[in-house]
């Protein structure tokens, strides 16, 4: 049986819950959107532009600080003649913007929705893996330590075992 939501059931409510019944787990929820993660832990982020009847599809991925502005630029030509979706452009930091609109005039289908959660994540791990080329740069991974001192740890308050 296909779920189709009306216009007016359209909330981040509504998402979060059809989201979680097909098996995707937001890693945060707030009133205005939900961020998610691909499986290689790109976040993104999806909200509803209620007065124009879409759900937006986001995220950046940070560029090269040493890259120039015609690199970067060029990326985004690229991706946006060769990448079926999503439009990417540079923000003012220099970053890659990732963006698709999903109209939901009249109501949505919810299996579309899920699908297009799906293919944004996918989508956004193709680009990264395919068009990076040393230009997405994520920087350094952080690091944690493995032992923490314990004079530290009791008067933080965390239980050392």
């Amino acid at each position: 049986m296909t779920i189709i939501f009306e216009e007016s059931a359209v909330s981040i409510e509504t998402l979060d819950t059809h989201l979680r019944d097909s098996g995707v787990v937001p890693y945060d929820v707030q009133p205005d959107h939900i961020r998610l993660r691909t499986e290689q832990g790109i976040a993104f982020t999806i909200s509803i532009i209620a007065d124009r009847k879409f759900i937006r599809f986001s995220t950046y991925l940070p560029l090269n600080r040493h890259a120039s502005i015609d690199q970067k630029d060029a990326l985004a030509k690229r991706l946006n003649v060769e990448i079926f979706l999503p439009v990417f452009t540079i923000d003012r930091d220099g970053d890659l913007i990732v963006a698709y609109s999903l109209p939901y005039t009249g109501a949505l289908v919810a299996g579309t929705f899920v699908a297009i959660v799906n293919r944004f994540a996918s989508l956004l791990e193709f680009v990264v893996e395919t068009y990076g080329d040393g230009l997405i740069d994520f920087g350094a991974p952080t690091t944690v330590p493995a032992v923490v001192d314990a004079g530290s740890a009791l008067t933080s308050g965390e239980l050392l075992h």
